[in-house]
């Protein structure tokens, strides 16, 4: 699990300084990753169950309330990256933004993923975003 997340977020390069590296690694880029998956996971079960199954709010299906959730999830997902490196104590650097923006990206690309796979158990989104 390490390495999947250590290939994701070093796309952008290793983090900086070299010696905040093995911490990166073993230690930020695996919460990140997985928090980044829960809540995504979450907001869509949220999204598809919740609100639009359980409560059967009608009025809440189309696609602009879908795109207030991917909004939402994009902007957790920047925060928990930077709240999971200050938390660790990692040096302070432009490093931590990049991870943050690219943890944002790959918010919204989870989020579209499990949507895809998650949306026909709505009875009344099961076609948003399509």
């Amino acid at each position: 699990m390490k390495s999947f997340f250590r290939f994701l977020y070093e796309l952008i390069g290793t983090p900086q300084p070299p010696s905040e590296t093995p911490l990166y690694r073993d230690v930020i880029f695996p919460n990140v990753g997985l928090l980044t998956l829960g809540i995504s996971l979450g907001l869509v079960l949220i999204f598809y169950y919740l609100i639009n199954r359980a409560m059967g709010v009608a009025t809440f299906n189309k696609v602009r309330h879908w795109v207030i959730f991917l909004v939402i999830n994009a902007l957790l997902a920047f925060v928990v990256a930077i709240w999971q490196a200050h938390a660790q104590q990692a040096a302070e650097h432009s490093y931590i933004y990049w991870m943050a923006t690219l943890n944002a990206f790959y918010g919204l690309l989870w989020f579209f993923l499990f949507s895809i796979i998650l949306r026909k158990g709505s009875t009344n989104a099961s076609t948003t975003p399509f």
